[in-house]
């Protein structure tokens, strides 16, 4: 509540309020940890470290006070080919994407003429598809699996303006996906396809760290 005093005194009060828009993309080393039910029992959980680019665009409308603050919010888009790091007992392969749309909102102090920090905090709706390859005694499956739900990310950066249209920025910070249900695509043991009761498997959640640079344009 004191915090958005602060802000709403900073845009309010005295001096001309601007208002632009901001078009962004950074690419994020991304290593999440997923959390999700095991074949083919699909009774117990287990968690696998995964490891790859994550490709990120957004548009912001902007409010602010030249050289004190600025304010933008808007959707953003990103997507992630994800490879495993470690594989559990019977696994062979598994790799997986993450595709995801939300709202994305930034301050930023504009005080200081080479380096802007920001705060940046993103809330939407994730699409998780996986697809891992193992071993059920002397025979091989393959699985395809879905999920998707609630997702958020918090993180903190620093903007290079090179022109006011352009600007270089680095940033990190925690994403999350708490729980969604696992959906089985497909499963096949030895090419035929397989009935997987997946009525007691109910979730899947990932979290990991994101450490981004990417650049923006303002008009």
């Amino acid at each position: 509540m004191r915090l958005t005093s602060i802000l709403s005194a900073l845009l309010f009060a005295g001096g001309s309020i601007s208002a632009g828009l901001e078009l962004g993309a950074d690419v994020s080393y991304f290593n999440p940890k997923l959390t999700a039910a095991v074949y083919p029992g699909m009774k117990t959980s287990e968690t696998t470290g995964f490891s790859g680019p994550l490709f990120t665009g957004y548009g912001h409308l902007t409010f602010g006070l030249p050289k004190a603050i600025t304010i933008g919010f808007g959707p953003t888009l990103s997507f992630s080919n994800q490879t495993a790091l470690e594989y559990p007992t019977g696994y062979t392969k598994e790799e997986m994407t993450i595709a995801r749309f939300g709202l994305d909102g930034k301050v930023q102090i504009e005080v200081l003429p080479f380096i802007s920090p920001y705060i940046r905090v993103t809330a939407g709706k994730d699409w998780i598809n996986w697809n891992d390859k193992g071993t059920v005694g002397s025979s091989t499956y393959i699985a395809s699996s879905s999920a998707g739900g609630f997702y958020y990310a918090a993180l903190v950066g620093a903007q290079f303006p090179f022109a006011p249209e352009f600007a270089l920025y680095a940033q990190v910070g925690y994403t999350a996906s708490p729980g969604s249900a696992l959906v089985t695509k497909s499963y096949a043991v030895d090419g035929v396809n397989q009935i997987v009761n997946t009525s007691a498997a109910g979730s899947t959640s990932y979290s990991g760290i994101l450490v981004s640079a990417g650049a923006r344009l303002s008009f």
